[in-house]
């Protein structure tokens, strides 16, 4: 397995395109980026299965600070390696920011980086279509607000 620290995969290339997109995020949120997480990836599939318990449907996992993700070769043969590692990250960002039920943080992840209900299964599509049933765009500040760690949003 190799270790990475998030701002790595910014310096060396790995998820420049998406930068923008992850500042855009943020902002829209009113959230710091923050890059304090570890990024383990595993050198096999079997590898990754074996630590997460997960099958190979799913490009990485995150936990308290930590990403355990499919090798990188892996996911960039798929073409998801730059979604998945920014989903990944996404969590990250949110779970030190609020405590939305697990609905609405797979649910808002989704729908800010664009992915469409047609391409996905599960529980990951019943989420986004939960939560784009239930909160329009423009509404996405207020209702995630609700759900704030930290109440004191001028101090940021």
């Amino acid at each position: 397995m190799r270790i990475w620290r998030a701002d790595e995969l910014f310096v060396r290339g790995i998820l420049r395109t998406r930068f923008e997109e992850l500042i855009r995020i943020c902002n829209l949120l009113e959230v710091e980026l923050d890059f304090n997480v570890l990024i383990v990836e595993c050198e096999t599939l079997n590898e990754f299965h074996q630590l997460t318990g997960r099958a190979y449907v799913i490009g990485a996992v995150y936990s308290k600070g930590i990403i355990v993700s499919q090798p990188f070769e892996v996911l960039r043969s798929k073409g998801v390696l730059e979604d998945v590692l920014l989903h990944e990250l996404l969590h990250h960002v949110v779970s030190l920011n609020f405590d939305l039920p697990n609905w609405m943080q797979e649910g808002v992840i989704l729908y800010l980086t664009g992915a469409r209900p047609q391409k996905l299964s599960g529980r990951h599509r019943e989420y986004l279509l939960r939560f784009m049933k239930e909160v329009s765009y423009e509404e996405i500040p207020l209702v995630v607000d609700r759900y704030r760690r930290c109440l004191d949003v001028e101090s940021r």
